[in-house]
């Protein structure tokens, strides 16, 4: 078998990584853009603000992240747990 350890991938160049940043942050703009669009039926009234899911996706992620780094001080083992 040829091995080819030198074979470039789509992902190895940066700027292919910076059109994908830039392709979801053209999504996010464009989804927040179309709520101006339509009509919400939210069960709570703060569910109808303009860019709620936006917002509270948002912070559902950064108390998720938060919340694994608080945790991983309780259950992180020592480096030579399993020698």
């Amino acid at each position: 078998m040829n091995s080819n350890n030198n074979k470039k991938y789509w992902l190895d160049q940066a700027k292919n990584i910076n059109k994908i940043v830039y392709l979801l942050y053209a999504a996010c703009a464009g989804l927040l853009i179309v709520e101006f669009f339509y009509h919400k039926h939210g069960h709570f009234d703060f569910e109808q603000w303009f860019g709620f899911y936006a917002w509270f996706g948002f912070i559902a992620y950064i108390s998720i992240v938060m919340s694994a780094k608080l945790l991983r001080k309780f259950i992180k083992r020592k480096e030579n747990y399993y020698d």
